[in-house]
């Protein structure tokens, strides 16, 4: 692809390139933006993978067999040849932060899969029908050089496949999700043990959080619509906070019958984190639309703001109505 060639191109002619990555990074996330820096490394490259907000402390401990060890959470002020974005929609998912760091190298790259975006980069490779950014970079690290790749490369890539497919259960897997996942095989990865990892090990107390909010699970429109809530209260008694949400929403989109499953947590005062999951014609991006968030099609994101009660009437109210559009 000509676009894969560019990409090859800047980074050989590149000494000093940063890597960055969006806020509350995924398996996909991560996956990519450290198996990017551990193959530019082998390739000779000065890379600096920067963590959100420079804060490599925040970041997932599901996922650091990766090796954090090749993230940096400072910055001197140092300018690079080339900034590579991956898993990224737009500017504003990277963080002020980051975004401007991003911003000190001479030329840009986004290596991204998500249908919502905005294109801020000198040279982008977008492909809405990858089920995850990994899947893409593979195809480019393999186009580069594929003997560059091994096996902590491919663990990370692999990882990043089955997060944002789902365990290859999503719409999103196709038959060449299939094929770049059999290419990563070949390098010896454990894949029982890191689909155990990152699709079915929950901690004790993320077990008494996740019980003790399905048991409080509503249900819409005849049961198709299903709705949970995380609130500071909740947290608090299982020693939790809004990260340990994260997969919770699958439980009730896999009841017979819902359609559009939501999930609403209590960051901050007033301030809400929502998520969309949806299953066939319903589509889980335009109900974070209505709120000013976005992602794919079967599953999307926002923030909301305001008094408990407000928020949730705003969502149940968007949800019904696209809902009955579909």
């Amino acid at each position: 692809m000509a676009t894969y060639n560019k990409i090859i191109d800047l980074i050989e002619k590149s000494k000093d390139i940063a890597v960055f990555m969006h806020a509350n990074p995924d398996g996909d996330c991560l996956g990519s933006a450290i198996a990017l820096t551990r193959f530019l490394n082998k390739k000779g490259k000065r890379v600096f993978c920067f963590a959100p907000d420079l804060n490599k402390a925040a970041l997932p401990v599901k996922v650091s067999f990766f090796g954090y060890e090749v993230i940096t959470d400072s910055y001197n002020g140092e300018r690079f040849d080339l900034s590579i974005g991956v898993d990224l929609g737009s500017a504003n998912l990277m963080g002020d932060a980051c975004f401007r760091i991003f911003l000190k190298g001479k030329k840009s790259i986004v290596i991204d899969h998500h249908s919502e975006h905005t294109d801020f980069a000198d040279v982008t490779v977008r492909e809405k029908s990858a089920a995850s950014t990994t899947q893409i970079l593979y195809k480019i690290l393999a186009e580069y050089d594929k003997s560059a790749i091994d096996e902590k490369i491919a663990e990370c890539l692999y990882t990043g496949l089955v997060t944002d497919s789902g365990g290859f259960s999503f719409s999103c897997t196709t038959s060449e999700t299939h094929f770049v996942a059999g290419e990563l095989l070949k390098y010896n990865i454990d894949c029982a043990e890191i689909n155990r990892i990152v699709m079915k090990d929950i901690p004790l107390n993320v077990f008494h959080l996740k019980n003790r909010v399905l048991s409080g699970m509503k249900l819409y429109e005849e049961g198709h619509i299903a709705v949970i809530c995380f609130t500071k209260e909740d947290f608090e008694a299982t020693g939790t906070n809004e990260k340990n949400t994260e997969g919770i929403i699958n439980s009730v989109l896999n009841v017979i019958g819902v359609e559009l499953a939501v999930s609403i947590s209590e960051t901050s005062d007033k301030c809400y984190k929502v998520s969309f999951r949806s299953k066939h014609n319903v589509d889980a991006s335009a109900c974070a639309k209505c709120f000013g968030g976005g992602g794919h099609f079967h599953a999307s994101g926002c923030r909301v703001y305001g008094y408990f009660e407000d928020v949730y009437d705003k969502i149940i109210s968007s949800c019904k109505e696209i809902y009955h559009y579909a």
